[in-house]
């Protein structure tokens, strides 16, 4: 909301606590509550949300139509507010919490970091920057299922495939529910197809032989790494733009933080003593 932004979170909340008694007021029978306006800037609006759904103005018709939906809507939409029936509703209180968040995301500017402070944040969260292993690789699956003895029959297709070639390897092994060639994944990704104790024993596999038997949580593979980039930390000038938007990110939600934890001061909050107990 441009009309905010320069404003402090908190002073949007007390703009927002102004709007808010006010509508309290509206509610207690303001004589004004009973007007419905129809303004140019919406009129503006129906027109322009006919024309982009449906590649043309609406006709006179049309548009009598769409404003006296707009009418109704408002109309039940008082009414609801003067009955109360916002009040108590877990949905709609989630909702305005929600709106309220967004505008106070919104109205928080976070001025743009200096080249230093990027590179002294880059510095500090390497990790974060941190391009990790990635490995292709093939496979050949023996299931537990169909063999009596997957390990031995592993170590003899081995044998065949080390001292043979390997140009039908595809042919070989049991059906597999998954692929047979990996391209590119990080250690994290192969573990999370094939479990962790397969993806620990890959770094250790010299790349272009077979290796095996290799155990996963499906059976017994061979595999055969054909690539594999061992992982390398990013430089600053290679990530500049994710460090910015991660420091603006941090930023800001530090900013709200502070802002509600500020209007939480504000408030007495009273609970249940028996529920008390390890609640802040």
């Amino acid at each position: 909301m441009p009309a905010l932004r320069g404003l402090t979170p908190l002073a949007i909340f007390l703009l927002l606590g102004l709007a808010v008694f006010a509508l309290d007021r509206w509610r207690d029978g303001d004589a004004g509550g009973r007007t419905v306006e129809v303004t140019e800037a919406q009129l503006a609006g129906i027109r322009e949300r006919w024309a982009a759904q449906w590649d043309r103005p609406p006709t006179d018709q049309e548009l009598a139509g769409l404003v006296e939906e707009a009418v109704k809507e408002d109309i039940l939409y008082r009414e609801a507010l003067r009955l109360g029936l916002d009040r108590d509703d877990t949905i709609v209180r989630r909702r305005l919490a929600q709106k309220m968040t967004f505008m106070l995301e919104d109205g928080a500017a976070v001025a743009l970091p200096t080249d230093r402070e990027l590179e002294a944040y880059h510095a500090a969260r390497g990790e974060r920057y941190r391009e990790p292993r990635r490995t292709t690789f093939v496979h050949v699956f023996l299931s537990d299922d169909r063999r009596a003895d997957p390990a031995g029959d592993a170590r003899a297709l081995l044998d065949e495939l080390t001292s043979g070639g390997d140009d039908d390897w595809r042919q070989l092994g049991d059906p597999f529910m998954l692929l047979r060639e990996y391209a590119d994944r990080t250690d994290q990704e192969i573990a999370e197809l094939f479990g962790g104790r397969f993806a620990a024993a890959l770094p250790d596999l010299t790349p272009g032989a077979w290796h095996g038997p290799t155990r996963s949580a499906y059976g017994t593979h061979l595999v055969r790494v054909v690539a594999r980039t061992e992982p390398w930390s990013s430089s600053f000038t290679e990530v500049r733009d994710r460090v910015i938007e991660d420091l603006v990110a941090e930023r800001r939600r530090e900013q709200n933080e502070a802002a509600l934890d500020e209007l939480r001061a504000r408030y007495e909050v009273r609970l249940p003593e028996a529920s008390a107990a390890g609640l802040p």
